[in-house]
């Protein structure tokens, strides 16, 4: 019968042993896991202490207006024609446009000095060339008149240009006058043509 406790001896020491074992592993604090350093080239949102300023989106670029201009004539004076200051106004306004594609033409008829003064301070950007026929008292001028411009500045109303438009034969196409238009009114409208050439060139806004 001794012989036969001995295997029972023993595994009840076994037994022991480890339920001493397991109470001790319980009774242990575990340690907390140390942190590790984020992985270079991958996104940690959590990780990052300061956030990232928002990119807002750039407004569009305005669109530069272009060139403004307002060409005015004057009424022609006694002794020149009615139809004179009509066509050298479509004249130098042909010619405009045709030089610059983009531009922005208005027109007024019969207005005088004063108002076209008035047009140009009341306006941030418009150029107002004005024009007058005047008779050619001294003779010089084989058509007859001459044709007299003056440019007045936006906001303004400066003189930035002044001087006389000559008639000239354009080299370049050109829209033709109507039917039943004399030479003269030919003349006024080259006249025209040519003001609209030196009003671009005082301007800059030609080479």
């Amino acid at each position: 019968m001794r012989r036969n406790l001995k295997p029972i001896l023993a595994a009840l020491v076994c037994l022991m042993t480890l339920a001493a074992l397991a109470s001790g592993q319980s009774g242990r604090k575990q340690k907390k896991a140390e942190p590790q350093p984020p992985v270079q080239g991958v996104n940690q949102p959590e990780a990052r202490t300061v956030p990232e300023p928002e990119v807002t989106p750039e407004k569009p670029k305005e669109k530069d207006p272009g060139r403004s201009v307002m060409v005015s004539t004057a009424m022609a004076d006694i002794g020149i024609s009615s139809f004179y200051p009509d066509a050298s106004r479509r004249g130098c306004i042909d010619e405009l446009r045709q030089a610059l594609r983009t531009i922005q033409i208005s027109e007024e008829r019969n207005q005088h000095r004063s108002d076209a003064i008035k047009a140009a301070k009341e306006s941030d950007r418009t150029h107002v060339v004005w024009m007058e026929f005047e008779v050619d008292r001294m003779g010089t001028s084989r058509y007859g008149f001459e044709l007299r411009y003056t440019v007045f500045e936006p906001k303004t109303a400066k003189v930035v240009a002044s001087g006389y438009g000559y008639p000239q034969q354009p080299t370049g196409p050109i829209s033709l006058p109507p039917i039943g238009t004399g030479s003269s009114d030919i003349y006024a409208d080259w006249a025209g043509r040519d003001v609209a050439r030196q009003v671009m060139k005082r301007l800059g806004w030609v080479m």
